[in-house]
């Protein structure tokens, strides 16, 4: 599953090296393991890992940053997921017994 994920990433224009992808993946892979209280992660968590890895390329480098503006242009980043992944993660979760 991994190495589909960074394969598919690699695809788009402006991703980093094929290293720091991986290594962004083995960190989103354990922030979702936590998220979600499981020990193993499965083909179907591959969309949720996807997209987390592309707010964390999106994301790096740019810590800190809670707006910026440049000739008249302003830009937001993001603080936290979007609302829509916490609700594909939210479905997959398992709650502790």
């Amino acid at each position: 599953m991994e190495e589909k994920i960074i394969n598919s990433l690699l695809l788009r224009e402006g991703m980093p090296k094929r290293e720091i992808l991986v290594d962004m993946l083995e960190d989103c892979k354990c922030d979702l393991q936590d998220m979600l209280h499981v020990k193993e992660l499965n083909e179907s968590h591959a969309s949720i890992l996807k997209e987390m890895v592309l707010i964390r390329v999106n994301h790096d480098g740019i810590d800190g940053i809670s707006s910026e503006s440049n000739g008249g242009v302003s830009t937001a980043y993001l603080d936290d997921l979007p609302k829509s992944l916490i609700r594909k993660i939210r479905s997959k979760r398992k709650l502790k017994r």
